[in-house]
Parts: structure tokens; C-alpha cells; sequence
């Protein structure tokens, strides 16, 4: 009898809390036999034996849409493992100091130990580590465990030593590793919690063979680093798409009134539909788009949303609504258009499985999670779509993107109230402050390029560090274009990163967000961007258009910007050049410009 498996089962056996090792092992070697769209490089360096991480970093990679190849470090040896995964190419590094192993059997050593012994470890610690996430600085992602404790803590009044140096190293740790952008701290005592002290560590193979950690802990903390990474760039998701009933508030609002449906904070169930909004909100407040999607009379949920006393959710923070009877699927590809996303950067939360089930099997690039049968997990599931979101962290210009979108919609209507397009963008009062080599903008220039796809005329991806570097690089210029108009500041919405070789100048990205395509903000930098290269001493300007799935209106932007083809590629891909001081696309009148750096 055959044991093989095909990739749909293989996936479902992924996705299952209940597969078995040997189940997983069999699943993960079915897919990687499959062609990967992104296969990554993860290298792991412990000192602790954590070979099952591997596994689980494959495991949760598949499921993101990434095939992770697992590049093994030494024993305890941070620094000659980060250089070796440098050498092999590896753009994400996983480290995991263990705090009971700093000493042999620290822990119950601790007691015993003069303080002094203590100072010096702290410093050896930091030193270390320090000098680890500095040869990591140019790598996509570090993330670095924190410490937890392995034994229980013994009641001695107050006195507990072990917790007390924990908690010192542990601030040691993370104070090293906020001075590294690209690093970030997994909470591993939360691990411990989460999945519980008992079923975390194996005591008998942490004492034969310095093996400590349990399947599930492993497990858990892959699932966090590979959300960190988000999927280790696989996606980057914008828009949490709501339905309503059973979903923000309990019951059904044509049935139980407006009045009637279930939201109180003081009683069940609906103080877990009233807590998950808070949570909602708070999403809300990072810069995740909020979006409604249910079928209903829409006067029934305007007035819960406008009346409700309960309700934390109000009209407002909403950017965009369908309450109608129409199809889910068909309303979600109306909201992607009318936000100018696309359908693999939302994710739908709805109670119904009809619901689920119709946008899994017609849309399949939206990420659709279900409502939980057992309302006392919904906070727990809400968490987790938060990490979808969260995870890769956000910048200040990522936050209240509602009232950005908010704005943009209130151009449009503008727009049709114009007699022309260029009396109408006349009338946005548009500003444009062209800003060089910031190292303060490298965090927003780096989210930039992992979420634009529609005007990205090469799709190059950059990491905060890779930036910062570029910025710091005298070969190099890193442009950030800060967009606003009448309506106010849409922050800093694109990018352009030159190359400097000679007498020639290379664009290697141009990159703008979807919210300001179409207002000549595109064109309006390049006349200084050339300037710019003439004075370093440049007489060619020369750039690539690399197509992808999502950018094919941008596919003839050299040529309108006056630059000539020298080659093109079956596969669409051209490369462009003029003579710098023929360049004379002007910038747009309606656009009033300034510069700094």
C-alpha cells in the first residue's frame, strides 16, 4: 500500500494540531519535492541541542507559502555562526541562548556563585551577543530567544535568585538587541506558558544529551518566528475583512434588533464579542485597514454601529463596507478594487463555514479564518490573525492608515466633481518633499518595498538593514518622496534607489505605494534625481523594468518618463538609458516640490 501523499493532503497534515512527527516529516518531504515560488535560508544557532526546530521552521514555512532550507549552526557558538551562514548565503538567523546552559547546570549553580562571577558572565554574555548581531546587521531578520527558566521556582520569602539574574540577563539581552534593527526578541518564557511548563521541556534528554526542548514548545516557536518573518517574506497583509453577526457581536442582528444582539462587556457571550473588538481596535490603531463585509439590512448594522452603547467599533473606523446579499466572494473582489489592493493582503473573519468554505474555494490567496465553534478560543484566534498583521512590526507612517484611505476616497469624489484630470489635481494642492540618504526613513523605505506591487518597476525587496546600508553607502542614493495634499500628509508613500558606477547611474528600484498612483508624484522627482547624478559627475541614467503579475501598468513608465530601450527579454523584462543632460521631463506644474538631504 502506498504511503505517499499529494500536496493538498500534505498541506492539510501541516495545518493539523493532531499530525504526529512521522506524519509531518512525510508531509514537509511531499511538498519540498513540489516547486517552491520563494525558497529561503534560515540558519539556527543554539546552545541547547533544538535539531526538531528545523522541522517545525519547515513546517510553518510551507504553510506560509515558503520553502525554508535549514542551515545548521555549531554548539554555543553565536559569532563563528553567524559568519558561516553569511558565507552560505542565509538571510534570516535564529538564535537561542539558554540560559540554565551558560554554566553547566546554572541554575543550581547560582546560589553558590559570588557575585562577581555573576558580573563577569553578564558582561561575557553581552559581548558576545553584541558582537553576533553585528556581523547579522545586513541579514533580512535575527530573531534571538529570550531567557526563561527551566526548573520551578522554590518559595525561599522572596530570596529567589535564579529569577532575579534571569531577569537581569534577560534586559541584558534585549538592551543588546535593541540597538540592531534587523533583531528582534522571541519571547520564550511566553512559549514556556503557552504550551505549558510540563509538556515544554523533557528533562531525561536535556541530562543525557542537552536536548531540552519538547515537539510543541519547538513547534510554537517556529509558528512565532515564521510569523515574525511573515512567512519569511511571503506576505504582507493590509485589511481585515469583518462580518458582522456572530462575528463583532453575538447573534443576528435582523432577528435580536440592534438593541437586542449580544455585546456586554458583564455578560456572556457577549463580553468575548466586546473583548475581541478591543483587540480589533487596537489593530486598527497599528495601521490595519478595517473592512466590513456581511448580508444584512444595512440600516440594522448602522445602527448598531452608530448606537449601540456597547459597541467599541464605531462607522468611522471602517474604510471601506459591504452589507448587501450579495456573494462574499464577489463583494471582497469589489472591496480589493475600491481600496486598490489585492485579494492576497486581506484576511476575511467570518462565523459562517458555508461562508469560509465559498471564499477558500473561489479566492484562495485570501486568508480566511473561521470563528471558532468554542467562543471561550475566539480571543486566543483573534491573536493570532493579529500576528498576521503585527508581526513584522510597523512604522509610524504604516499607523492610521483608515483616515489615509479615508483621504484618498475623498480625492476621488473631488476627482468627479472636476471638469479635467488636471483641474482636479490642480485642486489637491499637492506637495512633494524629496528626501535623500535618512537613515531615519530606512524602517518605512524597507515595509515599502515588501508591500508595493502595482507601481514596483523591479519588485526588489529590501530589509530595514540592506537599506540602512544603501543609505550609509557612498555608491549609493536612497530617495523617500513624503506625499501630501489638501486633504493632509499621506507620508512617506515611495522610494528610489540609485546606484552611482562611474559616469553612470542605475535605478535599481522605484517603488510607490497604490495610494498615490496617478497624481504625477511618479514623475515629479526625477528632473532632481538626474540633476542629482550630473553632479556626481554621471552622463548616462540608465534603469530596468522587470514585470511581475501585479505591475503591468507601470510597464511603459520609462518611456514615458523620455528614457529609449536598449534591450528587452522574451519574458518582457527591458532595460532603458538616455543621456543625462537630455533628460527633460518636466515636473508637474500642479505639484509644488521641495528637498532635503
Amino acid at each position: 500500500m502506498s504511503t505517499r501523499t499529494d500536496p493538498d493532503e500534505a498541506l492539510a497534515v501541516l495545518a493539523a494540531d493532531t499530525s504526529t512527527l512521522t506524519q509531518l516529516l512525510r508531509a514537509i518531504e511531499t511538498l519540498e519535492q513540489q516547486p517552491q515560488e520563494r525558497t529561503v535560508r534560515v540558519g539556527v544557532s543554539a546552545s541547547a541541542t533544538v535539531d526538531l526546530l528545523g522541522v517545525y521552521l519547515r513546517r510553518h514555512g510551507l504553510l506560509a507559502g515558503t520553502g525554508v532550507e535549514i542551515v545548521p549552526g555549531n554548539f554555543d557558538d553565536p559569532i563563528g555562526d553567524v559568519e558561516r551562514f553569511r558565507a552560505a548565503g542565509v538571510r534570516h538567523v535564529v538564535l537561542l541562548p539558554f540560559f540554565d546552559g551558560l554554566l553547566p547546570s546554572f541554575e543550581a549553580q547560582l546560589p553558590n556563585l559570588e557575585p562577581g562571577a555573576v558580573d563577569v558572565l553578564e558582561e561575557s554574555l553581552r559581548s558576545r551577543y553584541r558582537l553576533a548581531f553585528e556581523a547579522a546587521r545586513e541579514m533580512d531578520s535575527v530573531f534571538v530567544g529570550s531567557f526563561h527558566r527551566l526548573g520551578s521556582p522554590v518559595d525561599l520569602g522572596g530570596r529567589d535568585v535564579v529569577a532575579t539574574v534571569l531577569h537581569r540577563f534577560d534586559a541584558a539581552l534585549r538592551e543588546e538587541a535593541a540597538g540592531f534593527s534587523n533583531t528582534r526578541v522571541v519571547d520564550t518564557q511566553d512559549v514556556v506558558s503557552t504550551v505549558g511548563r510540563r509538556a515544554a521541556f523533557d528533562h531525561r534528554f536535556h541530562l543525557r544529551s542537552r536536548a531540552p526542548y519538547t515537539g510543541a514548545f519547538l513547534d510554537e516557536l517556529a509558528r512565532r518566528i515564521t510569523a515574525g518573518a511573515r512567512g519569511f517574506g511571503a506576505h504582507f497583509h493590509k485589511v481585515l475583512v469583518l462580518d458582522c453577526d456572530n462575528t463583532l457581536w453575538g447573534g443576528v442582528v435582523g432577528e435580536d434588533s440592534p438593541t437586542g444582539v449580544g455585546l456586554s462587556p458583564h455578560d456572556h457571550p457577549g463580553s468575548v464579542y466586546w473583548r475581541v473588538q478591543h483587540q480589533i481596535a487596537a489593530l486598527r490603531h497599528e495601521g490595519v485597514l478595517l473592512a466590513l463585509c456581511t448580508k444584512n439590512n444595512p440600516d440594522d448594522v448602522d445602527e448598531v454601529l452608530d448606537r449601540h452603547p456597547d459597541m467599541v467599533l464605531r462607522a468611522e473606523d471602517f474604510v471601506a463596507t459591504r452589507i448587501n446579499w450579495d456573494d462574499k466572494p464577489a463583494n471582497l473582489r469589489a472591496l480589493a478594487t475600491e481600496l486598490g489592493v489585492g485579494l492576497d493582503s486581506m484576511v476575511f473573519l467570518d462565523d459562517s463555514p458555508f461562508e469560509c468554505e465559498a471564499v477558500r474555494q473561489q479566492l484562495p490567496m485570501v486568508t480566511t479564518v473561521q470563528v471558532p465553534r468554542t467562543l471561550s478560543e475566539y480571543p486566543r484566534v483573534v491573536h493570532r490573525v493579529a500576528e498576521l498583521f503585527l508581526a513584522g512590526g510597523t512604522t509610524t507612517d504604516s499607523r492610521d492608515k483608515t483616515e489615509q484611505y479615508r483621504r484618498r476616497a475623498q480625492a476621488q469624489q473631488l476627482q468627479a466633481r472636476s471638469v479635467d484630470q488636471e483641474t482636479y489635481l490642480a485642486s489637491l494642492q499637492l506637495t512633494v518633499e524629496l528626501r535623500r540618504d535618512l537613515p531615519g526613513d530606512a524602517a518605512r523605505v524597507s515595509e515599502l518595498s515588501q508591500k508595493s506591487n502595482q507601481f514596483n518597476l523591479t519588485t526588489r525587496r529590501y530589509s530595514t538593514a540592506e537599506v540602512e546600508r544603501l543609505v550609509a553607502s557612498p555608491e549609493h542614493a536612497v530617495y523617500s518622496l513624503v506625499v501630501g495634499d489638501t486633504f493632509g500628509s499621506a507620508g512617506l508613500t515611495g522610494a528610489a534607489v540609485l546606484r552611482y558606477d562611474g559616469d553612470r547611474a542605475y535605478v535599481e528600484a522605484f517603488f510607490l505605494s497604490c495610494r498615490v498612483i496617478g497624481r504625477g508624484v511618479e514623475t515629479s522627482v526625477w528632473p532632481q534625481i538626474v540633476v542629482d547624478a550630473i553632479e556626481r559627475g554621471c552622463h548616462e541614467l540608465h534603469a530596468d523594468f522587470v514585470p511581475s503579475a501585479k505591475n503591468t501598468q507601470v510597464a511603459d513608465f520609462y518611456d514615458r518618463l523620455g528614457l529609449h530601450v536598449a534591450t528587452e527579454a522574451d519574458d518582457g523584462s527591458r532595460s532603458y538609458r538616455i543621456d543625462a543632460h537630455d533628460f527633460h521631463t518636466p515636473p508637474p506644474a500642479w505639484i509644488e516640490m521641495s528637498s532635503l538631504g
